[in-house]
């Protein structure tokens, strides 16, 4: 009895905790956005380097679509646990994956 109602309470607190990052996450690409808007340096807001490399490498298997700034940051923010790569990015951002 005693370990049901401890795996109730850690499975609440769980959630709780994953609901919460992913606010954090959401605040992280609104505050990204209004700092962007200011910039007057296109490559460094649309990052085009990146999502042609990515484009590249993904080619085979995902449709890439142009990722921004703030949008890879919040992608980084929710994808914390596991490092990045353009398939975990194409992924994570709901890009169409390529029939092979």
């Amino acid at each position: 009895m005693r370990l049901k109602t401890v795996l109730t309470i850690f499975f609440a607190i769980s959630l709780t905790l994953v609901a919460g990052q992913d606010r954090d996450c959401d605040e992280l690409a609104r505050r990204c956005e209004s700092c962007v808007r200011r910039l007057n340096n296109t490559i460094d807001r649309d990052l085009p380097l990146f999502n042609r490399e990515c484009r590249q490498r993904t080619e085979l298997s995902w449709r890439w679509r142009n990722v921004g700034r703030c949008e890879l940051s919040k992608l980084n923010c929710l994808g914390w646990q596991s490092p990045m790569n353009c398939e975990d990015i194409a992924m994570r951002a709901g890009m169409e994956r390529r029939r092979t």
